[in-house]
């Protein structure tokens, strides 16, 4: 992968994101309307990506590397888990922020970020490794990652993790449907096709905008003071990606489009879900929200960076 390609695609989606900013800033859209948009987006537009993503000709090397690529995120997932044990002391994060900050550290935007540009970057196969990526995401943010979020509140330390929630989310459905699919070649009617591709194509700019009337809600001033939102984005954009490349140019994976989606993915920005865990589960958002809109601002100069190792 040229990491010329890989720039000109990030430009044109971080210039979606500055549409986003400026809607909010301008009045053109309320800040609270990401909200719903955020609702559109990962229970009916992602979904639709993901299963036109899977409406091609079977191809039996896909499900070798779609387990190969499962396999991965879970080892890297637990990995950078362990790493940000070690890291939260040699950081001196504080009491009551240690478990956002691994959250913020551990888990990327895949959701937001990382499958539009895997689909703008590697085409439809990208999207769908991408998104077999996405399931030890899924269970790992709300299983480990509650957790994590709520031992920094004690009266939430004890939270209970909705496995329902974990299980039955409307991306992961669109997983299991579009592997139904693709695996028995069932013809999708183009009357239903059709209506699918729209969604999906609405799928990259809902979500580049988002992310940018997010970013318009916090101040600068206050991310760039706030020390532990900074060592967590250097933690996520920099040192995690690069102990991923180093980890991946190991590994005898004969696919090199696995690697390059696995890279790229894993060199996104810290999950939008921070937040949400924070607020679900009683963790500093305040650290979460800095965090997420710091490394979200960045990774437009880090990720090309990170794609050099392709």
């Amino acid at each position: 992968m040229s990491v010329s390609v890989l720039f000109t695609n990030l430009v044109g989606l971080f210039l979606l994101i500055g549409v986003g900013f400026l809607a909010v800033k301008a009045k053109v859209l309320s800040p609270s309307a990401a909200g719903p948009m955020t609702s559109l987006l990962m229970k009916i537009t992602l979904p639709a990506t993901i299963i036109c993503s899977m409406l091609r000709p079977f191809d039996p090397s896909f499900l070798r590397d779609a387990a190969v690529i499962c396999c991965l995120g879970v080892v890297l997932h637990l990995g950078y888990i362990g790493i940000c044990v070690l890291l939260i002391r040699l950081f001196r994060v504080p009491e009551g922020r240690k478990g956002m900050w691994m959250m913020c550290c551990a888990f990327c935007n895949n959701g937001f970020m990382g499958y539009p540009v895997a689909y703008a970057v590697f085409g439809e196969e990208g999207l769908a490794l991408a998104a077999m990526l996405g399931i030890p995401f899924n269970v790992l943010v709300y299983t480990l990652g509650a957790k994590m979020v709520a031992a920094d509140n004690k009266d939430g330390a004890g939270a209970q993790v909705s496995w329902k929630k974990v299980i039955f989310s409307m991306i992961n459905l669109a997983i299991v449907l579009s592997l139904f699919l693709y695996c028995l070649q069932i013809p999708v009617p183009e009357a239903i096709r059709g209506p699918l591709q729209h969604l999906a194509n609405v799928t990259t700019p809902l979500s580049m905008m988002i992310t940018g009337m997010n970013l318009a809600k916090s101040r600068i001033r206050d991310m760039v003071c706030d020390r532990d939102a900074i060592t967590a984005t250097a933690t996520r954009l920099l040192i995690l990606p690069l102990l991923t490349g180093a980890v991946l140019a190991l590994l005898p994976i004969s696919n090199p489009l696995v690697v390059g989606v696995a890279l790229v993915i894993m060199a996104m920005p810290s999950a939008a879900a921070s937040v949400v865990m924070g607020e679900q589960y009683g963790g500093c958002t305040q650290l979460g929200a800095r965090a997420v809109c710091l490394s979200s601002l960045l990774c437009v100069v880090t990720i090309p960076l990170i794609g050099l190792l392709l």
